[in-house]
């Protein structure tokens, strides 16, 4: 319980009193190297405390322990092995309890020193400290009994073998003084009587009243004086019968200790003349009382083995079954799970056998539930890799873009932030080029050729971006044609590099549907931290470049510039502008004439809108209508003008002047978006006007896409009387092998082709080869954008049959044209 060396120090304290009481100091000497022994025993094997102290005593201590008494009582004693049994007895008595002490202690009650390396009993120890337990207390108990029972069965010998004696002494003296009158004569007859009792048994004493012994078997006790009630030695045992016991001053567990302890019986003569003294000598009886004691100690030792054997037994049949259930039941979740199927004990025991019976219930629903474990396991790692799927495409999603897999805004933004607070942070001088680049006339393409082509050009040009050769850059897609570059660079001249190599890759034509495109595209630049010094503000001038490189033309980069600025927001207040200026009325219809040829007269007009901005003043129509043409509201534009250009005209005629016809140009977007029929058909009916004095001027575009829808709707409208143009002929998508197909009024030769014809023998070849192919095929040429006298006779001479130009008029309010028809 303390340990070995507070247990050595208690151990030498406790017998080193002992040795002061009792003496035999070799005996506790022995029982410190039981300390000590038991002690180191204890650390191999701990918690054992009553083995290894029966180890020690069956190997060391019960030879050391009778080698001491064979030479403590050598030659004369025969009772060793009963003093030897004594000792051992006691250590293993003291071993048990102790070991049972510190096992089932409470630890609440006691000093915690006492649950130090205490461990859960085991069934077979509790079995054990329970047999061994009550056999100890059993042999206790009956060796008091049984000690206190033969003493007093001792004394009750001495008693009647003292009686018998002195009747018959009593006896002997009566007679004698009968006979013969004188003491002294009857004392010769008594002593010669006592003689016949000769014997080391007895001593047998006859005191006067003055206690001086007159006769004993003994006769060097005649003539001495032998007073019991002097010596305080006597133990008075009965004073009814004068019965006393000696007992030595000493008090040791030495053997001779027995010669000098014997018992005292006394009894008067009747004449009171004298007493009778019988001392009796104990030692007389020692044989009899050990071979008791050794009766004893066999019976424990009997005791003892058949509670080993009935704890083994108990312990088989129960203990046993336990044990092995313990074992079929440990680590029993692993086992099910490995599918190892446990080896279940058999036992006779009800409760046992309900126990196990339980045990393998419990394990079949284990396995059950492991089985669907399992089976949700599997679900749920199913759904964990979906789940790991779903959320690498919610990032695929969220930072790239599906159509292109190009990064996209989003990654395009926390990318550019993180390069801009790592230079805030460390300071580095780093200088990035943001490069905000834009396909031209995408939304053209997307209205002619469907979407599906402007996604495939996108994934085209995405392709020859992601091979782009710059080693510091990258690239994003923000959404519709728009893509940005970030580009790391020390030295200015390798942005212009950069930059000449995005125009640069557009060079080469993208085949779509096994036809080759010729796209260009427009990039702006800027620079962090020169052109500004947060994320917002470079790509906001990124942007501004760019716009202001798409106005130059095709193919071109411009760096930002603080004085393009302007020019952007007034884009921008153009764009947010369009839907406030249909309310308010801002648009207004211009009128352009078209001559005839021949005749020089009058034959038709040409609508044109106009803006006019409470504060950008009049805004021409190449800024406002690729915006509306972007964000779709250039349908909302086209049945204003639609509607207003038939009432004016309706207005004219019914004001009795010249019946011409009115052209209104129609956006491709009417074809596809819009419903085009609906529109005429409506503005039609609202004006009156006669549906053979409205021309609708198309661009080549419309023919890219569905061309049986774009014929039917055509051949519908030129039913009602309709005319129909083509306008800005030669500069679009379609061939001349197409106008064979199209129920086509008339061509409009762009203004490319009258440029320079005069001088140009290519270009008038071509115009003239046109004119006579539109001929041939019963339609009319009109040639627009003469400004020059040479070029209105070179088209007259080439048989145009209509000119319109600045050489005629310029486009005329409604008022001034009214004046002209006049």
């Amino acid at each position: 319980m303390f340990g070995l060396g507070r247990g050595i120090i208690v151990a030498a304290i406790a017998y080193g009193i002992g040795s002061i009481w009792l003496g035999q100091p070799f005996i506790n000497l022995l029982g410190i190297l039981e300390v000590v022994i038991v002690g180191l025993l204890l650390r191999r094997y701990p918690g054992r405390l009553f083995a290894m102290d029966a180890v020690y005593w069956f190997i060391l201590g019960i030879p050391l322990t009778y080698a001491f008494y064979a030479h403590e009582y050598a030659g004369g004693f025969d009772n060793i092995r009963l003093f030897v049994g004594i000792v051992v007895i006691n250590g293993l008595f003291n071993a048990l309890f102790a070991e049972i002490i510190h096992q089932y202690s409470p630890k609440h009650r006691l000093l915690g020193f006492l649950d130090s390396g205490r461990k859960p009993s085991t069934f077979s120890q509790i079995l054990l400290h329970f047999a061994f337990g009550i056999v100890m207390i059993s042999f206790l108990l009956n060796m008091m009994v049984n000690t206190v029972s033969s003493f007093k069965e001792v004394g009750m010998n001495v008693q009647v073998r003292a009686k018998q004696t002195i009747y018959a002494l009593t006896k002997e003296w009566e007679h004698a003084s009968s006979d013969i009158p004188w003491i002294e004569q009857r004392t010769e007859q008594l002593q010669a009587a006592m003689d016949r009792y000769s014997s080391s048994f007895f001593t047998i004493s006859l005191v006067d009243s003055k206690g001086t012994v007159i006769a004993s078997n003994v006769h060097s006790l005649l003539g001495k004086s032998r007073i019991p009630e002097s010596n305080r030695t006597y133990v008075r045992i009965s004073d009814k019968l004068k019965f006393s016991e000696h007992t030595p001053r000493t008090h040791s567990l030495v053997a001779t200790t027995w010669g000098d302890e014997h018992f005292l019986y006394e009894e008067g003569l009747l004449d009171g003349s004298g007493r009778f003294l019988i001392e009796v000598q104990l030692s007389s009886y020692q044989n009899y009382l050990y071979d008791k004691y050794e009766a004893h100690l066999l019976f424990l030792a009997i005791a003892g083995l058949a509670a080993a054997l009935f704890s083994l037994f108990i312990q088989r049949s129960i203990s046993g079954s336990l044990q092995r259930l313990a074992g079929a039941t440990t680590n029993l979740p692993l086992k099910l799970k490995e599918h190892h199927e446990p080896e279940w004990p058999r036992s006779n025991i009800l409760e046992i056998h309900s126990l196990i019976s339980n045990f393998k219930h419990m394990a079949s629903n284990l396995r059950h539930l492991f089985t669907e474990t399992q089976m949700s396991n599997e679900r749920l790692q199913a759904q964990a890799e979906l789940l790991q799927q779903s959320e690498e495409r919610l990032h695929q999603l969220a930072y790239y873009d599906v159509l292109t897999g190009l990064p996209n805004r989003l990654h395009f933004t926390k990318h550019l932030q993180e390069l801009i607070d790592l230079e805030h942070a460390t300071g580095s001088g780093l200088r990035i080029g943001v490069f905000f680049a834009d396909i031209n006339r995408f939304k053209q393409i997307n209205d002619t050729l469907g979407h599906s082509a402007g996604d495939e050009l996108l994934k085209l040009v995405a392709h020859r971006f992601m091979n782009y050769p710059g080693k510091k850059c990258d690239v994003f897609r923000l959404g519709g044609d728009e893509f940005v570059f970030i580009y790391a660079y020390k030295h200015e001249a390798e942005l212009e590099l950069g930059a000449r190599a995005i125009c640069s890759s557009f060079d080469e034509p993208f085949v779509i549907e096994g036809k080759p495109l010729f796209v260009k595209i427009s990039v702006g630049i800027s620079k962090y931290p020169e052109d500004g010094a947060d994320m917002d503000t470079v790509i906001r001038n990124a942007d501004i470049a760019m716009y202001h490189a798409k106005e130059e033309g095709n193919g071109y980069y411009r760096f930002f510039k603080p004085s393009l600025a302007p020019l952007v927001e007034e884009k921008m207040q153009i764009d947010n502008g369009l839907y406030k200026a249909l309310k308010e009325e801002q648009f207004s219809l211009h009128y352009q004439p078209k001559i005839n040829a021949a005749t020089g007269e009058l034959c038709g007009i040409e609508a044109l809108i106009r803006w006019s901005h409470p504060e950008l003043g009049m805004v021409p129509p190449d800024k406002f209508i690729p915006l509306a043409e972007e964000s779709g509201f250039i349908l909302e534009i086209d049945n204003w003008v639609f509607r207003e250009a038939c009432r004016q005209n309706k207005e004219w005629q019914d004001a009795g002047l010249k019946k011409i016809s009115v052209s209104v140009n129609i956006s491709a977007r009417h074809f596809f978006q819009g419903n085009l029929k609906e529109m005429v058909e409506r503005g039609l009916a609202d004006t009156g006007l006669d549906p053979h004095y409205v021309s609708l001027e198309i661009t080549e575009g419309v023919f890219m896409r569905n061309m049986e829808q774009v014929i039917e709707t055509i051949l519908y409208l030129r039913g009602r009387g309709i005319q129909i143009s083509i306008d800005d002929f030669g500069t679009g998508y379609s061939s001349l092998n197409q106008l064979q197909r199209l129920p086509i009024s008339d061509v409009k030769l762009d203004r490319s082709f009258i440029r320079g014809i005069t001088s140009d023998e290519k270009k008038s070849s071509i115009v003239k080869a046109i004119i006579d192919l539109v001929h041939s095929m019963n339609m009319k040429v009109v040639a627009e954008g003469v400004e020059t006298a040479d070029e209105s006779q070179f088209c007259k001479d080439l048989r145009c049959d209509e000119l319109q130009g600045y050489l005629f008029s310029r486009p005329l309010p409604a008022e001034q044209l009214k004046e002209l028809l006049k």
